[in-house]
């Protein structure tokens, strides 16, 4: 038996009011791995997959808003940006 992997999908209590998509969409493998379609049971509304997260910058000094996307178009990940946004689209 798998374990329910929704911890994913609100992880932002764990990681600073980031959330997992966020911190992954550097790589369009693992946005693929959680947003397949066979993890949309776990999807919750009350539990958001995309949102923008608040991050220090490096100099310590302020901070600045990054969501998934950023984050993908960031690392020219272009598959993953496309799937966050089909997402997006169908949720």
């Amino acid at each position: 038996m798998q374990p329910n992997p929704k911890f994913f999908y609100k992880s932002f209590l764990e990681f600073d009011g980031a959330n997992l998509l966020s911190m992954l969409s550097f790589d369009s493998g693992s946005v693929e791995a959680l947003l397949h379609e066979d993890n949309e049971k776990y999807f919750d509304p009350l539990y958001p997959v995309i949102y923008k997260n608040k991050i220090t910058k490096k100099s310590g000094n302020g901070e600045y808003l990054s969501s998934a996307i950023d984050n993908a178009l960031r690392a020219n990940q272009v598959k993953a940006v496309s799937l966050i946004i089909d997402y997006i689209i169908k949720f």
